[in-house]
């Protein structure tokens, strides 16, 4: 499996596995736990300009959306999806306006907003791009209950429930073992 930081992946589909992997859900730290911080991280991947800042109702939306996010790559390695997690993203979308862009390279989604709703509008125009690029279904969420980190499926049949077979694969079937009945 691949993870966020493997060579060679696209630049929306690194984007939005770090903005899932934001918060490590497995060690409970959150890196954007305040606007700032959001401001920040965004910033730092260009998805806002220094006069932008994240005010409290697109900092909420943010995180909501990125949870949100969490379950719909869950969803991808066969979890349930809650129809509430769908209902967030398209809330948030609602709130974050795209353009059509026209360029050399062909037609984009564009932010149309500014400050955080802005960032969130680049987001929701990376998942399209995603969408689109067939990458989506490859965007998966680890399986494992206590690592849920967002990881890109490498493997052929594109089956990835873990983001580490060697880590949390093997954690999980042991579990599983452990769990069963013995045998006779």
């Amino acid at each position: 499996m691949a993870d966020a930081r493997s060579p060679g992946l696209p630049t929306d589909v690194v984007l939005l596995l770090e903005f899932v992997n934001t918060l490590d859900v497995e060690k409970l730290v959150d890196a954007v736990p305040t606007p700032a911080a959001l401001d920040a991280w965004c910033r730092a991947r260009g998805l806002v300009a220094a006069s932008d800042t994240f005010s409290p109702d697109a900092f909420r939306a943010a995180i909501d959306a990125r949870e949100a996010l969490r379950a719909v790559l869950l969803s991808h390695t066969g979890e349930p999806l809650a129809a509430s997690d769908l209902k967030t993203l398209e809330r948030v979308a609602a709130s974050s306006p795209l353009t059509v862009g026209f360029g050399q390279d062909g037609v984009s989604l564009r932010p149309a907003a500014t400050g955080g709703w802005k960032a969130l509008g680049a987001l929701f125009a990376a998942i399209v791009s995603t969408q689109r690029d067939r990458h989506w279904p490859r965007m998966k969420v680890c399986a494992a209950g206590a690592c849920q980190e967002a990881f890109y499926d490498t493997s052929k049949n594109r089956s990835g429930r873990w983001c580490s077979m060697a880590v949390c694969g093997n954690r999980t079937k042991l579990q599983r073992f452990r769990a069963s009945p013995p045998r006779r």
